[in-house]
């Protein structure tokens, strides 16, 4: 009679970044950049055209997603916390910026 192998039941954590997770730091990325863009081309200017405040506003809507996206990202993934904490961290910083630019604005 052959002796029968035993089963392994090992599961090993997830290690790498989710795809999503990276997006989100791009979107992150992108956004911080079109700010960037968008103060330093004001300033050169005195006029802005209103293109300015359509670009401004898709990239706080933007931020925003990005953040949300990064923080369900820390919830659901088992490792590789390092791609959505960043995600978060420059999502949130750029949300925050936008956000105090416009109130600022408002002022």
């Amino acid at each position: 009679m052959p002796k029968q192998k035993k089963q392994n039941n090992v599961q090993f954590r997830q290690t790498g970044t989710s795809t999503k997770a990276v997006a989100a730091l791009i979107i992150g990325i992108a956004t911080m950049i079109v700010f960037l863009v968008l103060v330093l081309y004001s300033g050169i200017k005195e006029e802005t055209p209103k293109v300015f405040a359509i670009c401004g506003t898709a990239a706080l809507v933007a931020s925003f997603i990005g953040l949300l996206v990064s923080m369900k990202c820390v919830r659901e993934q088992d490792g590789g916390y390092k791609v959505p904490y960043a995600g978060m961290a420059v999502n949130g910083l750029t949300f925050l910026t936008y956000m105090v630019t416009y109130i600022l604005g408002l002022v």
